[in-house]
C-alpha cells in the first residue's frame, strides 16, 4: 500500500502580510497544494493523508469546493483528512456540513473514529479539533489489533497546548504509520513508525529549508508490516539566512551590491533574513530601509559593533570618565570580556556617545 503524507497547507493563509509581494506568497501555496496534486497523479498512491490544517481559517462554501474539485481530479487516490487547530470545526460551519467527492473521507469526529478500506487492507483512525487548543495527550494509550491490516494514524499535535505527543509510542502501538501534522519542520521516523511532513509551503519566515511531502509503503511482513518513507521536496519560495560579516572598509553602498549578489545567486523571488556580523567603521551607520530595497528582505538584524580601539582609548581616558566607563564594562582588560551580545551593545552605545561629544580642550563629555 502506498500513501502520500502531507499537512499543513494553510490554504487562505498570506503569509508576509504588509510587504509588497505579499499577494504572491498566497498564490504560492496554492501553487504547492496543486503541485501536490499533480505528484499524486505520477504516484499514483492508494491514499493522500492530510494530518490538519488544510486551511489557514474555517473555510468559506466557495474554498471548500475548490479543493473538492482538486480532490475529485485524482479520483483513483482515496483522501483522507481531518481538522487542525487552524481550521478546526464549528457546529454549522461549511466544513462540517460540507459534502465531499466520493473519493474524500474526512474524519470529523471529536473523539477517535475510524474508516475502513477493505481492498487496500487499511484502516485509519483519526480526530479533528473542535477548538483551536487541546492540551490532552489523545494519542497516549492508543493500540490496534493484529488484523492483518495496516493501521494508520491521523494526529495533529505536538506541543504542550496541541495535544502533546511522546513519539516513542508509535513503535509499539501497533499502527502501521502515525501521519501527524502541526510541526512545519519535516521530521520522521521508519522504526518509530511516525513521520510529520512539515509545512507544503513555507507560511512564515521562521520556515527555512526544504518543503514537500512524505511519500511512503507499507508491505505485509507480519504485524504492523514494513514501512519505507522518503521525503520529496516541491518547488518552493523559501526563507534563506543571509549572514554578512562587515569590516571597517564596508560602506552601505559596498553593502547593497553585496546583498543584491547574494541574492540573485540565491534566486530574486525568495525571501531573505538578514543579519549583519563584524567591525564596521565607528561613524557608520547602516540605512535598513534603503539596504531592504535590494531585494525581498523579510528580516534585518545589525549585529556589528564599531572598531574602536578599546585598549588604546582605555590608556588614554584613564583620568577621565570614558576611562572610568570601559574599565566598569571591562574590569579584567580587552572586549573578548563582552561574551553577552546585549552587554556588547550597549558597551558601544555608551561608548560612542561618550565619544561623540568629547570635549579635547577640557577632557570631559
Amino acid at each position: 500500500m502506498k500513501f502520500i503524507h502531507t499537512a499543513d497547507i494553510h490554504l487562505g493563509c498570506q503569509p508576509d502580510r504588509g510587504f509588497p509581494w505579499s499577494r504572491e506568497r498566497s498564490l504560492d501555496i496554492l501553487s504547492a497544494f496543486r503541485s501536490l496534486a499533480e505528484a499524486c497523479r505520477k504516484e499514483r498512491p492508494d491514499f493522500l493523508l492530510v494530518a490538519g490544517d488544510l486551511f489557514h481559517r474555517p473555510p468559506s462554501p466557495a474554498e471548500l469546493k475548490e479543493v473538492n474539485t482538486l480532490f475529485s481530479g485524482i479520483p483513483d487516490t482515496l483522501v483522507v483528512f481531518i481538522a487542525g487547530n487552524h481550521d478546526c470545526l464549528q457546529p454549522g460551519s461549511s466544513l462540517a456540513e460540507f459534502s465531499w467527492a466520493p473519493n474524500v473521507s474526512f474524519l470529523s469526529g471529536r473523539s477517535l473514529e475510524t474508516v475502513s478500506f477493505t481492498e487496500q487492507k487499511t484502516v485509519i483512525h483519526g480526530f479533528s479539533y473542535y477548538e483551536r487548543e487541546i492540551r490532552e495527550p489523545l494519542c497516549d494509550g492508543l493500540s490496534v489489533p493484529a488484523d492483518g491490516n495496516f493501521h494508520i494514524l491521523l494526529a495533529h499535535g505536538g506541543d504542550e497546548s496541541h495535544v502533546p505527543i511522546d513519539k516513542k509510542i508509535f513503535a509499539g502501538s501497533g499502527f502501521s504509520y502515525a501521519a501527524l501534522g502541526h510541526i512545519h519542520k519535516p521530521e520522521f521516523s521508519e522504526t518509530g513508525r511516525y513521520g510529520f511532513p512539515g509545512s507544503l509551503s513555507p507560511i512564515d519566515l521562521t520556515e527555512t529549508g526544504t518543503h514537500g511531502y512524505l511519500l511512503g509503503e507499507l508491505t505485509e511482513d507480519g504485524g504492523a508490516g514494513a514501512l519505507a518513507l522518503r521525503f520529496v521536496p516541491l518547488p518552493s519560495r523559501s526563507y534563506i539566512p543571509c549572514q554578512v560579516k562587515v569590516t571597517e572598509k564596508t560602506t552601505n553602498q559596498t553593502l547593497f551590491q553585496t546583498l543584491g549578489r547574494f541574492m540573485e545567486q540565491h534566486g530574486p523571488s525568495n525571501m531573505y533574513k538578514v543579519t549583519l556580523i563584524g567591525r564596521r567603521a565607528p561613524e557608520l551607520v547602516f540605512h535598513e530601509e534603503y539596504l531592504r530595497t535590494s531585494g525581498r528582505i523579510i528580516s534585518f538584524r545589525d549585529n556589528t559593533h564599531p572598531s574602536y580601539p578599546v585598549d588604546r582609548l582605555r590608556k588614554e581616558h584613564r583620568a577621565d570618565i570614558i576611562g572610568d566607563y570601559i574599565a566598569a564594562f571591562l574590569p579584567e582588560g580587552g572586549e573578548e570580556g563582552l561574551d553577552d551580545p546585549v552587554q556588547r551593545k550597549a558597551f558601544y552605545y555608551g561608548l560612542d556617545a561618550l565619544l561623540s561629544n568629547y570635549d579635547t580642550n577640557t577632557g570631559e563629555s
